[in-house]
């Protein structure tokens, strides 16, 4: 029994026959494709972009990724990094790429508001849009909508999409590193609940293609600048507030903390899990002013502990159970702290 046969039973339903028909229909006659993610891509939706790329590319497919901005320097390593068009640093170019494409892929977001800049473009564009994603809430955008809020990465929906359409086969080393990278941030290193035994199956099935994830792994999480060390140290020891009763804990740090330890994009990665790794801990948050008068926001949980519906309901933002992101517009960090502990406080009574 092949690979595929073995795993066909197990893909998202999201994949539907007819849905898989459609985007057949979509990608007939050579169109051009171009792929997208959300702004402030991390490892999922670079991940997903890329490797959806690497396999259009091995049917003989005319497409392009075009991201918001850039990502973490962590994942520079990624193949095919080198192609990407950034709307942050060629924006004319970009926003070109998107208006002449036929099909558009929108990965690892549910609206075009959470495409940042390239949000215009998007919504104008007269290409047939494919969503495929795992947040929860999705907008109506899009003319297919693969949606499946109980998968833990949109790679994993990529797989499946490989997996149901016969193009397994086509997997090369270089979609699966890119895969793999994806699967293994968004899930926390595998320990999240929406993790499931097919998410395994789907590793093991990269690494039967050749994959080596512990590569994949040193690449990602083990190649850190002594600054970001620093910087995680200070945040840990100096601007961690712990709420005791309720099991919380926050930490916030404005352009003053990151500039003092020369921040670059994806520094503070992974430092909202540090929070939560700390015992009697089961919500953490993370502020960070990006900007003067934004500060953006990640929230963790432990268990049925909603920070999506937190997220959502205070801090203009959304995600999953355990893993959602929002942002605090027109305010100091003096501020946004003030709101988080007024939404904290209100939410704990309710």
């Amino acid at each position: 029994m092949t690979t595929e046969e073995n795993l066909l039973g197990q893909v998202s339903t999201s994949w539907s026959p007819e849905n898989l028909q459609t985007l057949d229909g979509m990608l007939a006659g050579n169109p051009i494709i171009v792929i997208t993610a959300h702004r402030s891509p991390d490892g999922d939706a670079v991940g997903s972009a890329l490797g959806l790329w690497h396999l259009l590319l091995a049917s003989g497919a005319n497409a392009e990724v075009v991201l918001p901005d850039r990502f973490a320097s962590f994942l520079d390593w990624m193949p095919g990094t080198d192609s990407i068009c950034f709307h942050e640093e060629d924006s004319r170019r970009a926003e070109s790429k998107v208006a002449e494409a036929d099909v558009l892929f929108c990965l690892d977001f549910n609206g075009p508001n959470r495409a940042g800049n390239l949000a215009a473009a998007i919504t104008s564009s007269k290409a047939r849009l494919v969503m495929i994603d795992h947040h929860r809430e999705p907008d109506d955008f899009a003319e297919l909508a693969i949606s499946d809020p109980t998968c833990g990465s949109t790679c994993e929906l990529v797989c499946d999409w490989a997996l149901a359409s016969g193009r397994w086969s086509s997997m090369s080393l270089d979609a699966a590193k890119c895969l793999y990278t994806g699967l293994v941030t968004d899930t926390g290193s595998f320990r999240f609940p929406s993790v499931s035994a097919h998410t395994h199956a789907v590793v093991a099935a990269l690494l039967h293609s050749g994959l080596n994830h512990a590569e994949v792994h040193e690449s990602t999480f083990d190649d850190q600048s002594l600054s970001r060390v620093q910087l995680h140290g200070f945040a840990l020891s100096e601007r961690l507030k712990i709420w005791d009763e309720a099991g919380i804990g926050v930490i916030a740090l404005d352009l003053e903390d990151l500039n003092r330890f020369h921040y670059v994009s994806g520094d503070t990665e992974g430092l909202v899990n540090r929070i939560l790794g700390i015992r009697g801990v089961e919500m953490a948050i993370f502020m960070r002013e990006s900007d003067p008068g934004k500060v953006k926001m990640s929230l963790r949980s432990k268990g049925n502990l909603d920070v999506q519906a937190l997220a959502s309901q205070y801090f203009d933002g959304g995600g999953h159970t355990n893993a959602a992101g929002g942002v605090l517009l027109g305010m100091s960090m003096a501020d946004a702290q003030a709101k988080v502990d007024e939404a904290l406080n209100e939410w704990i009574r309710s």
